[in-house]
């Protein structure tokens, strides 16, 4: 853990511990910080999957399922 000093706005810090039911000014930052590590993290992998997503064949896809699906011929 490490001590830093920042500027951060009382009465958007004060809100921030309200709505948070935080006791103390560093479980509210912390919170916060913890939450936008939360978001960057999906948003990255969400950018990750989209990028996979790409190449993905989907009309082939779904014909080799109906495929799988219709029963075999007699």
């Amino acid at each position: 853990m490490s001590l830093t000093h920042i500027e951060i706005d009382d009465d958007t810090l004060e809100t921030a511990k309200k709505l948070g039911g935080h006791r103390t000014k560093t479980a509210a930052v912390a919170a916060a910080l913890s939450e936008y590590n939360k978001r960057l993290s999906r948003a990255a992998a969400y950018e990750h999957y989209f990028q996979l997503a790409q190449d993905w064949d989907l009309e082939g896809a779904e014909s080799a399922h109906r495929t799988e699906k219709e029963p075999p011929a007699q």
